[in-house]
């Protein structure tokens, strides 16, 4: 599966099984726009009021966040082999970013990562990324 269908599945997963923490993550990171880059695949978040939106296009103006992941370093999130702390620590998780926006969206990232170790349809949905 790639990047993009990916993220649009796991939004509808968010919106119908765990709505009340999307609207958490939603408020957390209000007005930020993320540049994914996973291995070599890119897409564009952007956290707005009405909610979270997806664009394939990377030429977008007033990226906040760069976040820069392999998939390895991703399974090793999710299966809790190392921490997002370990893996900025050691460069395996690359984020560029105003510090207080990247520490704002540090809770989002747990937040699904959370969610991806006990949800069964998320769970099951990770490992199609693979």
């Amino acid at each position: 599966m790639k990047l993009y269908s990916f993220l649009n599945k796991t939004l509808k997963v968010l919106k119908e099984d765990h709505p009340k923490r999307l609207e958490e993550m939603v408020s957390e990171g209000l007005g930020v726009t993320y540049l994914q880059v996973l291995d070599k695949e890119k897409a564009i978040i952007k956290i707005r009021r009405s909610g979270i939106r997806l664009s394939r296009s990377t030429k977008q103006p007033g990226i906040n966040i760069r976040v820069y992941i392999s998939r390895n370093c991703l399974f090793d999130l999710l299966e809790g082999r190392e921490t997002l702390e370990e893996a900025f620590s050691n460069g395996r998780l690359k984020v560029f970013g105003d510090p207080l926006t990247i520490l704002r969206c540090y809770g989002i990232w747990e937040s699904v990562i959370s969610i991806a170790r006990t949800s069964p349809r998320l769970y099951f949905l990770t490992y199609k990324l693979r």
